[in-house]
């Protein structure tokens, strides 16, 4: 029979060991929670809030704090509960690496330094968030790559985090759905913006126009410069929203007529090439 001593010095093994592997769980749970927080941005997609995607859905479920503008908040509110909310307005994001003090009208210069202060606070929560250990999601629609915009501000500011990108809808698969035709057909195809068609429209590709601010009647005039005068081009507007979304097509010598006294929103693509023929050969 073992002796009362014994039975101590067992009994006090048993608690060390215990305490040791208490410890041992307790420090890789605190690194698998620290080994979680990540930094990402989300795309929603473009159009109606129906076109986000389940991974998007998910890594806004698995995110603690959010940055969005406040009509993606109402838009995405039952994916958002409980979650902190940050504002996250593109606007601070315009002068990103502007050096304010040698503007020297002093609206702009004004504008400069409000933008900087804004980035700056905005840069110090995303930092502290991630510094807590919790995950961040900037979440914003459409092409967060295509274009520009702050996603690619983001990605310089906070490369040490190494932020990951959740692709969504964009307005160019939208618009494709829209047009309804094949645009590999015409023998491939080009995404640009008015200052790229004078290195590329020399071989008449098929372009997919981003067009942004650019005024419509100057874009087919340089147009009509590279492709014949019957060559197809249609304008898709609102891509991704059901009430507002339409098309109107036309030719490089038709369309301003089609398009006459049309106010063009934000929220347009061009697409000019032979794929939209119904009456071309299939190659």
């Amino acid at each position: 029979m073992p002796t009362v001593e014994k039975k101590r010095k067992w009994f006090f093994l048993f608690l060390v060991v215990a305490a040791i592997t208490i410890m041992g769980f307790s420090r890789q749970s605190f690194a698998g929670e620290a080994a979680a927080s990540q930094f990402y941005l989300v795309s929603v997609g473009v159009g109606d809030a129906d076109l986000i995607t389940l991974r998007a859905i998910n890594t806004i479920k698995a995110s603690d704090v959010i940055i969005c503008g406040k009509n993606t908040e109402k838009e995405l509110a039952e994916y958002l509960s409980g979650k902190t909310i940050i504002d996250g307005s593109g606007s601070a994001w315009r002068t990103y690496r502007n050096a304010c003090d040698r503007i020297d009208d002093p609206e702009k210069k004004a504008r400069c330094l409000k933008g900087k202060e804004s980035r700056k606070k905005l840069i110090s929560e995303i930092r502290a968030a991630i510094a807590d250990g919790k995950t961040v999601s900037v979440i914003g629609s459409g092409d967060l790559l295509i274009y520009g915009g702050p996603y690619h501000w983001y990605q310089r500011e906070f490369a040490d985090l190494n932020p990951k990108v959740i692709p969504g809808i964009s307005c160019f698969n939208a618009a494709n759905a829209a047009i309804g035709k094949e645009i590999m057909s015409g023998g491939g195809a080009v995404l640009t913006t008015l200052r790229g068609i004078d290195k590329l429209a020399g071989s008449h590709p098929t372009m997919v126009i981003f067009t942004m601010f650019t005024e419509f009647e100057k874009l087919v005039e340089k147009l009509k410069s590279y492709y014949p005068p019957e060559t197809p081009i249609a304008v898709v507007f609102h891509a991704g929203y059901k009430e507002k979304e339409h098309v109107v097509k036309g030719r490089l010598n038709t369309i301003l007529k089609e398009t006459k006294d049309m106010k063009f929103p934000f929220e347009h693509l061009v697409y000019v090439g032979n794929f939209m023929d119904e009456n071309r050969q299939r190659r």
